[in-house]
This record gives C-alpha cells, sequence and structure tokens, in this order.
C-alpha cells in the first residue's frame, strides 16, 4: 500500500518528532528557559562522555539538559534535571531524584535559571 504525499510527511514529522523528544537538551534550550524558575543540578564532571552515559543510563531525556562552563583551568560538564516554577517545587523533588540516580540528596542543587544562564554565557558551547 502506498502512502499519499500528506500521509508520508506525517509519517515523516513524527519519527522527527520522536527522535528529538529522545535528545537531552542543550545550553541553547537552557538559555530559553524562564530565568525565574529552577533546575535540579545533578553532576559537574569532568568529561564530557561521562555526562552522557550517565544521561543514557536513564530514560527521561526529556527532563536532561547539558551545558559546559570553564572550571580553573578546564572545561566541566554540567547535567541538570527538571525546570521548576519555584525552588519548593525542586526542593520537593530533590530526594526522589536523588535515589533515581543513585545520588546523595545533597549533592543534587537546586539553582536558579538565571544562574545557568549566566554560567552558560561565560562559556563557548559546543
Amino acid at each position: 500500500m502506498l502512502l499519499s504525499r500528506a500521509g508520508l510527511i506525517f509519517l515523516l514529522c513524527c519519527l522527527i518528532g520522536l527522535t528529538h523528544a529522545q535528545t537531552v537538551h542543550n545550553a541553547e534550550w537552557l538559555l530559553r528557559q524562564d530565568p525565574k524558575a529552577f533546575t535540579l543540578q545533578l553532576v559537574t564532571l569532568s568529561n564530557a562522555d561521562q555526562v552522557s552515559r550517565m544521561a543514557q543510563q536513564h530514560n527521561l531525556p526529556e527532563a536532561l539538559a547539558r551545558f559546559r562552563i570553564q572550571g580553573q583551568n578546564q572545561l566541566l560538564y554540567v547535567l541538570t534535571y527538571g525546570v521548576f516554577r519555584e525552588a519548593a517545587q525542586a526542593e520537593r523533588r530533590r530526594a526522589a531524584i536523588a535515589v533515581l540516580w543513585g545520588l546523595p540528596p545533597e549533592q543534587l542543587w537546586v539553582r536558579q535559571m538565571q544562574s545557568v544562564q549566566r554560567a552558560i554565557r561565560t562559556t563557548l558551547q559546543q
């Protein structure tokens, strides 16, 4: 059975949408978020591949974002989880997210998006 041109376009759009939905968000996406919102910073690592592997271990790419910052003598790679309207929302989710990721809750940093955006703007992104 042949698909009509409209059917083929619809199918391609669905496939593109599925591929996009499975991608961890990048710095550009973080810059488009409300600066008054909050996120949970999960980890900061010195290796981009480690951040990628960590993100792939969990089936939550739509909730994750990554960016890089300039450390003292090296680039550092940051992985964040979620966008929350209020800090209290992020605080309430911190323990559950820490368990999900196998991290100590105190390691997760509730961070205002404005701070994240400022950090992104100071480092050239990929």
